[in-house]
């Protein structure tokens, strides 16, 4: 076999799992594999012999996966997760893995995505080489805003730049810094059942506006795109009027009691508003009288007394 052939076979053989591999991946691979004393022209010239027969496919610049339907296999496209990870046992890492676990995941084995975050990856490239060629190269990133961290708002920027489908999450309660506040956020609740399963299908509905078929045509990749935007902006209107009903439901459900312990209030303060002097008057008085039915008749008589008509 002769080494052009070697390389191409060690090729099929990294892209045979249906993510997009970059060059720098591909390169690595093949040095695992015991190939390196091979020139760029022989690696070039393998790669486009590939893409020539239409076993491979060029996805973008340096970036290839196999060829759609390759050997009667469909292959699942990648869902990059970018989240603050922590360290082991950290609140941090206990949160990123259940999102990972029962938002994430269920989602885009719904969809037809392997979910990846860079913890899980086994490479020898350093983690910020892997952690660009995953933002470059898979059909979908899921990014997890929660306690703002640094890295997170790099890598969200960084694949904004290639224009390619990205969705944004937070923990509820949580604010948006002022400068990103704009961006669609999916908000989640791990402790609320209900929640995490309205997160799911929201996730799932917004994926499902996205195109990740590979365009060839200008013009057809314009319209493609125009359309996605359409839908998706229409998608998150109805989001957005959604959470806003929600937010005023609770608001009120809030105010409830207090409205009515405010007009409890304010109805008794009218009524002793309104009570005359006589009244007061007797309220302080019957007490006392009760305890002391002398005193009552004594008050009797001398009432009875005063009201006589007086003799002319």
């Amino acid at each position: 076999m002769t080494k052009s052939a070697r390389i191409q076979e060690k090729i099929i053989e990294i892209l045979a799992d249906g993510n997009y591999h970059t060059v720098q991946e591909i390169k690595s691979f093949l040095r695992k594999a015991g190939i390196s004393d091979y020139s760029e022209g022989q690696f070039s010239g393998s790669l486009n012999t590939l893409l020539r027969n239409q076993s491979i496919q060029k996805m973008d610049r340096g970036i290839y996966k196999i060829k759609q339907n390759w050997g009667g296999k469909d292959f699942m496209k990648t869902c990059f997760v970018v989240s603050p990870i922590g360290e082991t046992d950290s609140e941090i890492r206990s949160n990123a893995d259940k999102l990972f676990k029962y938002i994430i995941s269920p989602v885009c084995e719904s969809c037809g995505f392997e979910p990846v975050r860079v913890d899980q990856i086994n490479d020898s490239d350093s983690i910020t080489q892997t952690i660009i060629d995953k933002l470059l190269s898979s059909e979908l990133v899921i990014a997890d805003i929660s306690g703002h961290n640094p890295n997170v708002f790099f890598e969200m920027g960084y694949r904004k730049c290639t224009d390619k489908p990205i969705i944004h999450l937070k923990k509820k309660g949580e604010t948006i810094p002022f400068d990103v506040n704009t961006v669609r956020t999916f908000e989640y609740d791990l402790t609320y059942l209900d929640n995490v399963e309205e997160t799911k299908k929201r996730l799932e509905q917004t994926i499902g506006t996205f195109s990740f078929e590979n365009k060839t045509n200008a013009l057809g990749q314009d319209e493609e795109n125009n359309k996605q935007l359409f839908f998706q902006s229409i998608l998150t209107m109805l989001y957005q009027i959604q959470d806003s009903i929600t937010e005023l439901k609770e608001q009120i459900n809030k105010k409830d009691t207090e409205t009515i312990q405010a007009i409890m209030q304010t109805s008794l303060n009218n009524a002793q508003k309104e009570e005359s002097t006589d009244v007061v008057m007797m309220k302080t008085l019957l007490p006392e009288l009760i305890k002391n039915p002398k005193l009552f008749q004594n008050l009797m008589q001398f009432a009875e007394m005063t009201n006589k008509p007086k003799k002319q």
